[in-house]
Formats: C-alpha cells, sequence, structure tokens
C-alpha cells in the first residue's frame, strides 16, 4: 500500500483502485454478502475472521483511521473538518490516557464513493486495510449509505469503534440487531427519518407563504426526483403514489406529479427528455434528493431546458428545492454555481450545520469562520458533525481511561456534546437522537442561490416560520417574511 505522509496535523493516505458496484436488483444483506466475497477474492479473507482485534497505538499517538470519498470535495470538506479538529485538540495538548499525553494521528483511504456509481467494495477494502495493515485505534468517516452499511460487520468484527456519517436509519438497525457484536458503531449523522421530520417542514411553509400571498411562487405542483441509494429509498420506495412521500405531500396541500428516481447516467447524457415529462405535467416545484457528484449535469440541464410549455409556472422554470449536496458548496477550491454555468442561480438547498454565518450553537459561527479562513470555501453539510466527532471522541477516550474498545464504546454512550451542528446524543442503538422540541437539538438549515453567483441564508428550522432573501424563479428577491399558520 503506497502512504503518503504530510504533517500539522498529520494524515497518511492510501489510493483505492477502482472496483465495481454490487449487480442491481439484490438486497442490502446480499449486496454485503456479494461485497465481501469480492473482497474475499481479492485477497484480503483476514477481514472475515471474527476475533478481538486490538490495534496498538504507535508511540503517543492514537491513528484514526477515515475512510472517505477523497476523489471528490465532499470528502476533501470532511478531511478538511477532521484536520481543524484534529490540529485544535493536539495544540490543546492531545488526549490524555493513564497520564500519558496522546495526538491524534489521521490515516486516510479513499473509497471514492461520491461517484454515482456508489463503488460500495471500495469501502469494505478501505475499512479492511485501515483496521489490519494501518493498525488503527479507531474509525471516523464513511459517506454513502451504500458504502457504510457494508463496512459496518468489518468494523464490529475487529472490535474497532467506528464513528459514521450515513443517512441510513439500517445502521442503528445494525446494531440493535445484535448488541453484544455490533456496539462498535456509532451514528454521527442525522438519518434521512430524522432529516424528513425537519426537512419536509420548509416546503409546507413555503407552500403556505403563497397561499398567504407573501411570495408569488406556487409550488403545489410537485415534483421529487432522488438518487438510487440507500438513504433515498425510506423516501422514495417504490415511487409514484406508492412512495411514502406521495401521501405525506398530498396530506399538507401539494399535488405531487412525479416521484421517481432519477438517472445517474441518463440517455444521450442529457436529462432533457426527464424535464420533459415534469414541464408536461405542469410542475412547479422540483424537489431534489441526491448525495452524489451527479448533480451539476442535472442541474446544468435544468438551467438549459425550455420551459416555455410548462402550464403549471406560466412558462417559467419551476422553483428548485431539496438536498443537492454539490449545491451546497460555494468557494475557490470547488463553486457549484460556475460548474453549472449559473444553472444553479434560485436553486434552495437544505442542509445541516453553519453551512453559512448561521448562529446555530455557540460556535457555530466560529466554527464557520475558522473553517472559510483557513480554507478558502464553505464548510458543507457533514463538516460540523465530523468536527465534533473528534471531540467527542477525546472526551469518551479519557472518561475511559483507556485505548481499548469497550471501554471507549461505554464512555461514548454517554456522549452529550454541543458542537456547531447541534447536540450530540446517542440512542440506545446509537444512533443521533434528535429532540424537536422546544427547538430542534440539531437543527435543520436552507440557503438559496442568487443572481449573483453567491449562496444566501434563507430558512433554519429553530425558526420555522421565518423567511429572508428568498429569490423566486424569476429573480425576484423578497426580504423578510413570517408565515402565520
Amino acid at each position: 500500500m503506497v502512504v503518503h505522509i504530510s504533517e500539522s496535523p498529520p494524515v497518511e493516505s492510501a489510493s483505492s483502485a477502482g472496483t465495481p458496484a454490487p449487480r442491481p436488483g439484490l438486497s442490502r444483506v446480499a449486496k454485503v454478502v456479494l461485497v465481501v466475497v469480492v473482497v474475499v477474492i481479492a485477497g484480503v479473507a483476514a477481514a472475515l475472521v471474527y476475533e478481538h482485534y486490538y490495534a496498538p497505538s504507535s508511540t503517543d499517538q492514537i491513528l484514526v483511521g477515515m475512510p472517505l470519498p477523497l476523489n471528490s470535495p465532499i470528502g476533501q470538506n470532511m478531511l478538511d473538518a477532521a484536520q481543524m479538529a484534529v490540529a485544535q485538540i493536539n495544540a490543546q495538548g492531545g488526549v490524555t490516557v493513564n497520564g500519558t499525553h496522546y495526538q491524534f494521528k489521521l490515516i486516510t483511504y479513499d473509497t471514492e464513493e461520491a461517484d454515482p456509481s456508489i463503488p460500495v467494495a471500495n469501502g469494505v477494502s478501505g475499512v479492511t486495510a485501515l483496521i489490519t495493515q494501518d493498525h488503527v485505534n479507531f474509525l471516523v468517516g464513511g459517506y454513502r449509505s451504500d458504502v457504510v452499511d457494508a463496512e459496518l460487520p468489518i468494523a464490529a468484527q475487529y472490535h474497532t469503534v467506528y464513528i459514521t456519517f450515513g443517512a441510513d436509519p439500517e445502521i442503528s438497525t445494525f446494531v440493535g440487531e445484535n448488541y453484544a457484536a455490533n456496539k462498535y458503531i456509532f451514528n454521527g449523522f442525522v438519518n434521512s427519518t430524522n432529516q424528513g421530520a425537519q426537512y419536509g417542514a420548509l416546503p409546507v411553509y413555503l407552500l403556505l407563504a403563497y397561499k398567504e400571498k407573501l411570495i408569488p411562487t406556487n409550488i403545489t405542483n410537485i415534483a421529487v426526483l432522488g438518487e438510487q441509494a440507500a438513504w433515498t429509498e425510506p423516501d422514495i420506495g417504490t415511487g409514484g403514489t406508492g412512495s411514502p412521500l406521495y401521501g405525506a405531500f398530498k396530506s399538507v396541500g401539494f399535488n405531487p406529479v412525479y416521484i421517481n428516481y432519477f438517472p445517474l447516467s441518463p440517455p444521450g447524457g442529457s436529462y432533457d427528455s426527464l424535464l420533459s415529462q415534469l414541464s408536461s405535467l405542469g410542475t412547479q416545484a422540483i424537489y431534489v434528493l441526491a448525495a452524489g457528484t451527479e448533480t451539476p449535469l442535472l442541474i446544468s440541464n435544468y438551467g438549459s431546458f425550455d420551459w416555455s410549455g410548462d402550464s403549471g409556472t406560466g412558462g417559467q422554470k419551476p422553483l428548485l428545492m431539496g438536498a443537492d449536496v454539490m449545491g451546497e458548496m460555494e468557494g475557490s477550491t470547488y463553486d457549484y454555481y460556475t460548474a453549472t454555468n449559473g444553472a444553479a442561480n434560485g436553486e434552495l438547498n437544505f442542509g445541516w450545520g453553519p453551512m453559512l454565518p448561521v448562529n446555530l450553537t455557540p460556535s457555530s459561527i466560529p466554527f464557520y469562520d475558522n473553517f472559510t479562513s483557513t480554507y478558502g470555501f464553505n464548510p458543507i453539510f457533514e463538516d460540523g458533525f465530523v468536527y465534533s466527532a473528534f471531540f467527542y471522541l477525546a472526551q469518551a477516550i479519557e472518561r475511559a481511561n483507556s485505548l481499548n474498545s469497550d471501554p471507549v464504546v461505554a464512555a461514548l454512550q454517554e456522549t452529550n456534546y454541543t458542537g456547531p451542528a447541534g447536540r450530540i446524543v446517542f440512542s440506545p442503538n446509537h444512533g443521533l437522537l434528535i429532540s424537536l422540541t422546544p427547538v430542534p437539538s440539531v437543527p435543520a438549515v436552507a440557503m438559496q442561490w442568487h443572481s449573483d453567483g453567491k449562496l444566501y441564508f434563507v430558512w433554519d428550522s429553530l425558526h420555522p416560520l421565518s423567511f429572508s432573501n428568498f429569490q423566486t424563479p424569476s429573480g425576484q428577491v423578497i426580504g423578510n417574511f413570517t408565515v402565520v399558520l
């Protein structure tokens, strides 16, 4: 394995080889089994041996393995957040165990999992290598739920604590199904079920704003486009009227005209045929759920498409909104507005944490300011959670006074840490426990691209009836307004 080393904070990285995604049509369990078989054939059968494994630390170092999609700006952002946390913790003396001061050291593996193909086997190979070759003490990382789901059995087999950031509720289900064996897994991010509880409020209140004549944008006819991935399955389901979102939207006054997965590689390299279908249905709003790198093409096509035949909008383009991770990025390294040739103009994006200078917790704006001044671009939705993970992991290690997994697991179960994205508390099955009253413990945020090529804060779930800087599809910017229930 080729390793590249850089210091301050120390990071090692190893490139993964490209591997095919699992065959479509298999259940998640079958996918995991298939990936494990592929890994065995590849010569890393040691990953399948059930045994207690303790990874000894190098002298005065705690090795943290990070399986991340480093070939994309998403993974780079997550690593940036980790490096910032590690630099701060190490500068403050590191982590003390039995009187010895340890420094965190990061070892990365590029899983390439943000790619549209979702290469599951890369994640399994990465986690296996980090544990068996690099001998990490802990794992912090993971992005795509499909990939994370396949990585979990490997971490559990080796009794390696893995704080991950997938949105699939199945991550916590995995822990609960056999707690004694799988207790080493903690999901440090908001799962898709809990996301919907807050994201769902935004379009509802925007529709009310239209009915109360606060905005001119009618979004009654809504279309939902989701990438086909584990985290979107609870929402999209089988699509159409059989989708869980169909009844949910219908019950609050929407007319869902289309709900389905969109192709990651469209026929002829264009989404125009899909957009033409949406236009013929009189679509007034398009709700996108996508965590991969495929959306710049979709949004670019949306911007260049001729919407003059859309009867729902009177010939204007529909309002574009949803959870489009690539659409959260603004800055010198990667800028979504530039990447879509301005087609992102008007896109309203949901996310988490201080992606803009939003006062969600006392540490939100300091985190944002530090991140942007250090890296020259804004943090995205995962970054506040990744950053926090190192602080509550350090606290758990010190409470446990050990680097062994079992006492650290017991200490992590008691986590009560407020970071830039919100309050981190784990459920009995090690999912992120979200309370919604009196205010959300981990609040959602929405921001929008404007015609000047910049992102503007629009809404957060701490103040769910209040909006600011809302830009209509025609380009009109409406200042502050408040919906009345």
